[in-house]
């Protein structure tokens, strides 16, 4: 089974209920690629800036993964049980059947991994797996993002990116049109342990999901994606909230949150934290980059990114060097962060890659060589208060 990539994630394919063909929802072809190049040229001809974001445009629900009703402990651990160590290693795992690989001089503030059980991030920080469907079609396929659990009211809120929930390129080429119908949230999650066993339908245990295994019970995103699900007006970003079967306690009292914070200061120095996965549209792959600067990820480690980031004015995103490959997505971009407590302000999410040498060119929003996070503003606030006041179901 051949291994595709969503934007910054880690597609599978599998069949098409309809047709009985597999789902194209990754790796875009030359011929996407060329019209999905040619689309956003026209597009960004058009625009001078995208549109800022405004205090009074409210988030954007989509559908319930785990609706209320007499049934919702049973969905609910149906969605959790879904998630076999077979299916996690095919959506979680690199292709290449190979560890993740340093430069030849270690590991650098481009990426490097992150010392297990090391403060507070070492918590909050996940993996996201998800099961898509294409809207259109009824194909189904399974892919992997980053998430991180911040403070709220509810202590219920894991942050990501919107693209990880729901995708809709125009004329639906490159990576189609498609929503997740079933996403789950591993905290503190241990790759180390996975097996690469396609078949096995055994549970993750402790070694591999500590603090358990949490379904995504409802889901926003900011109004913008909701209209723009395509990167061409920015806002990547989205709130999910989150509950355990086997543990009736909220997900921050288990593993505490992180700080978040809206209309921050930017051009500061900034730590990114996520699971990169896919070697395919790795900037830094061999072969690709110096010898010095190469370096593959297999998915089973949070990774870390620091640097000082630069003001994107166009999209309002926070700008940094950084060498972490799809499956990064919707990790957290942590302001002030302290490294021996792991503890920081979360400002942004991940949202895609840039390339200074192309200023709208597909090729640099897919693979680098620099990392591109939602900054959090007006509309991402009104996602995370929607979902801080909110009911699990």
């Amino acid at each position: 089974m051949s291994h595709r990539s969503v934007c910054t994630d880690h597609p599978k394919e599998r069949t098409t209920p309809k047709e009985g063909k597999a789902l194209l929802i990754g790796m875009p072809s030359r011929r996407a690629i060329t019209a999905v190049l040619g689309l956003l040229a026209l597009v960004a001809a058009l625009l001078t800036a995208a549109p800022p974001a405004r205090a009074d445009v409210p988030a954007f629900e989509l559908r319930p993964l785990v609706p209320a009703g007499p049934d919702y402990e049973q969905r609910l651990r149906s969605e959790v049980e879904y998630w076999t160590l077979g299916k996690m290693a095919d959506a979680g795992l690199n292709n290449e059947d190979r560890d993740a690989t340093p430069p030849p001089g270690g590991w650098d503030d481009l990426s490097k991994p992150w010392p297990r059980k090391h403060g507070l991030v070492s918590r909050t920080a996940g993996k996201v797996f998800m099961e898509y469907t294409d809207v259109e079609t009824g194909a189904v396929s399974t892919s992997s993002c980053s998430g991180n659990v911040v403070n709220s009211a509810n202590r219920s809120v894991v942050l990501t990116a919107a693209h990880c929930l729901r995708i809709h390129t125009p004329l639906n080429v490159g990576f189609g049109n498609v929503v997740a119908t079933n996403m789950v949230f591993v905290p503190g999650f241990n790759g180390a342990n996975l097996p690469r066993n396609p078949s096995s339908t055994e549970l993750p245990g402790k070694d591999i999901a500590p603090y358990g295994v949490w379904g995504v019970t409802r889901q926003w995103i900011t109004n913008t994606w909701s209209q723009s699900a395509d990167w061409l007006l920015g806002r990547d970003m989205a709130a999910v909230l989150v509950a355990n079967p086997d543990d009736p306690r909220p997900i921050g009292e288990v593993t505490g949150g992180q700080d978040v914070g809206f209309n921050q200061p930017q051009n500061q120095t900034n730590h990114i934290f996520g699971y990169p996965t896919i070697n395919e549209r790795n900037y830094y792959r061999p072969g690709n980059v110096p010898a010095k600067l190469q370096r593959t990820f297999d998915g089973r480690s949070l990774m870390v990114t620091q640097g000082t980031t630069r003001n994107d004015p166009v999209y309002y995103n926070d700008v940094m060097a950084g060498a972490q490959s799809p499956g990064c997505s919707g990790g957290a971009l942590l302001q002030n962060f302290d490294p021996t407590t792991g503890a920081g302000l979360q400002v942004g999410v991940f949202s895609r890659y840039d390339d200074p040498a192309q200023i709208i060119g597909i090729l640099g929003w897919v693979q680098g060589p620099n990392m591109s996070s939602t900054h959090f503003g007006a509309e991402e606030q009104a996602v995370y208060n929607a979902a801080q006041t909110a009911s699990l179901a």
